[in-house]
């Protein structure tokens, strides 16, 4: 039977869209950082996967050898050196104990990308093997049992946060490919939209506290989406204030005084009277400093400065201000 050769997985990599500090109007719209989706949820394949292997009764390892260690953490990569006939679409593969076949979602590299070639273990711990498999007849010409012991990871994070603001999560675990750090409501059951790190950029990670107060967690969660590792964490209630002149004359700058979670994409704004949600006229954004600097309308009358959250947009305080002409 013949085998489409695979490369492997591809993982989608998010790309965060990072706000520019700017004042008095200039540069580009205050916006807020888009919430990606973790690769980890977006495994595709670019081709045909490995085809059903079944597996010989004594796998010949004359033809082909393989060298791992004997024990694995839950969801750690595996190093696999081996050797082989490397024909094209033989791969490596890790299986439960027992297995006949390849199936879907055991994880695999193609022989052609070398030795030694990297798997990453399951999160379930048990018995498992390691097998080359020749695309020629779908043999397994060599074996390694393999043991995956318990995950041992843990996260370290304050008790609680203010609303919108930027804290640190120190974590320990096995850093598989794609596996991240996320914050959630305590009982959410999947991630959907939340803010994330991936373990690979290092610990501590940083996380952005949800504006909406209320019980969260902290999750570890594998490249496979497991939750390996949870703490609970506490939100309280986002205050912020601004502060400027009750009059100002038209086109003049003037000084506006703030507090605030000063979270990424924070920004003050000067808006007409009762204007809609989204509205904004010369801004800065909170880390250029405080006080920051406004640019009053060239028209006169009524208007407003808002402080406004830019991880999830909220508008979070409000103060009145006079344009005269």
């Amino acid at each position: 039977m013949s085998r489409q050769v695979r490369a492997g997985f591809t993982l989608a990599i998010p790309l965060l869209l990072v706000v520019s500090a700017c004042s008095g109007g200039g540069g580009s719209s205050p916006t807020a950082s888009p919430s990606p989706t973790p690769a980890a949820s977006e495994i595709e394949s670019e081709s045909a996967e490995p085809s059903v292997a079944e597996a010989t009764p004594t796998p010949n390892s004359d033809e082909a050898t393989l060298d791992a260690p004997e024990t694995v953490e839950s969801g750690a990569e595996i190093e696999v050196a081996w050797t082989g006939p490397n024909e094209e679409g033989d791969y490596i593969t890790i299986v439960p104990a027992g297995a006949t076949e390849w199936t879907f979602g055991d994880d695999y590299f193609n022989t052609n990308t070398g030795s030694p070639g990297v798997l990453t273990a399951p999160t379930a711990d048990g018995d498992y093997l390691l097998w080359y498999v020749s695309n020629a007849d779908e043999s397994v010409l060599s074996e390694v049992a393999i043991t995956v012991t318990p995950f041992t990871g843990d996260l370290l994070a304050p008790e609680e946060v203010e609303a919108g603001s930027t804290f640190e999560v120190a974590w320990n675990g096995p850093d598989g490919a794609g596996d991240y750090v996320t914050i959630l409501e305590a009982t959410a059951e999947r991630w959907t939209n939340e803010d994330y790190f991936y373990t690979g950029t290092g610990s501590p990670g940083e996380l952005v506290a949800p504006i909406k107060a209320g019980a969260y967690e902290i999750r570890y969660v594998a490249g496979d989406g497991t939750v390996q590792a949870t703490r609970p964490i506490t939100v309280l209630d986002l205050e912020a204030t601004v502060e400027g002149p009750e009059e100002v004359a038209a086109n003049a700058q003037f000084q506006v005084s703030w507090t605030g979670p000063n979270g990424p994409g924070d920004y003050v704004t000067i808006v007409p009277a009762g204007a809609a949600a989204n509205t904004y006229l010369s801004y800065f954004y909170t880390n250029t400093g405080n006080p920051g600097t406004l640019l009053a309308p060239a028209d006169a009358g009524e208007y407003e400065l808002w402080y406004v959250t830019g991880s999830e947009y909220g508008i979070f305080a409000r103060a009145p201000i006079t344009v005269t002409p």
